[in-house]
Parts: structure tokens; sequence; C-alpha cells
């Protein structure tokens, strides 16, 4: 009777490890596939992978994404439904950043009061990192009130791009700005 109980639960927690091994390769698969041809500008494509790896709801990145496609084809609305999406779902630490930049896009897209806001949020998360100077260019028009979202967008996206990069090699290779951060007491 006890045998049976025990390789009742082994292949019940095998079977749970598999199962969850799989849906994260799905995942993982789908958003850096998503990725690639976010990357080259091939958001239909794209689209969908980021569809199949938000539907593991691993984390909010592939809804940030999905966003920012949406924000790109003229759906506020959507936009701002996934951009929420993404904000209450598990922080993924890649794509954080991303998420409060697009967040601020896409509400300043709106017109709504909370653009501005979502702007500040963003330029004081980015500054607490090691920005590049652009952030100067991002501050001056939220202190002004005067915001170029076409120029902000292309701002945004090189900070990220870069934040990304750095993170990146941070956690993959433990080298870059951030790994001399890690306590070594190199600088």
């Amino acid at each position: 009777m006890w045998k049976t109980v025990r390789a009742g639960i082994v292949i019940t927690v095998l079977s749970f490890a598999f199962c969850a091994c799989t849906t994260y390769r799905f995942y993982a698969k789908n958003l850096f596939a998503g990725k690639e041809l976010f990357e080259k500008g091939r958001y239909a494509e794209a689209q969908k992978h980021f569809e199949d790896a938000a539907r593991e709801n691993i984390d909010g990145a592939a809804l940030t994404y999905l966003a920012f496609i949406a924000y790109k084809r003229g759906d506020i609305d959507k936009a701002q439904s996934l951009i929420s999406g993404a904000e209450k779902a598990s922080p993924d630490m890649l794509s954080s950043l991303r998420m409060y930049g697009y967040k601020a896009l896409i509400l300043l897209a709106a017109n709504g009061p909370d653009g501005m806001a979502a702007l500040k949020d963003y330029i004081d998360r980015y500054s607490g990192l090691y920005p590049l100077e652009s952030i100067g260019e991002v501050k001056n028009m939220w202190t002004s009130g005067k915001v170029d979202r076409v120029r902000l967008e292309v701002l945004i996206d090189e900070q990220v791009k870069w934040y990304e990069q750095d993170i990146e090699l941070y956690i993959y290779n433990n080298v870059g700005f951030y790994s001399r951060q890690s306590g070594d007491g190199k600088l």
C-alpha cells in the first residue's frame, strides 16, 4: 500500500517538474523569437510569439511587448490594457524598465493626466540606474511639459536597449557596469 502511495507521489512530482520545465521552455522560446522579430520591426510576426508566450503568464515581458505593438498600431485602449496587465504581472528584471518607458509613451498617447506622471516615474527609475546622458533631454520634456512623442520614443528605445544589454552582460557573464556594483571592490 505504502509503495503505491510513494510511487504515486513520485510520479506526481516528476510530472509537475516536467510540465513546469516544458512550460518555461515554451515561454522562453516564444519570447526570444518575438524579441528577435520585434527588433527587426516585424511586429505582426512578433505579436504571435508574444501572444503564445503571454498565455504561459510567466512574467510581464510578453505583455509589455504586446502593449507596444498595440501602441504602434494606434490601438491605445488595447495598449493601456496590456501595459496594465504587464504592470500587475510578476516583475521581470530584464524588461521592467522597458515596461515603464512604454507605459509613459502609451499614457501620453492617450492624452490623459497620467501620461506625465508615468513619464516622471520612468525618469526616476532610469535616473537611479547608470543612465545615458540623453535622460537630460527626457527630463527637459517633462519639466517643460512639451513632449515630442516621436523623439521620446527614440530616446526611450535607446535607453532601454543599453540598460538591457548591460543587465544581460551581468546576468549571463558577470561582466559590464553592473558587475562592478556587486561588491567585488573593483571599480
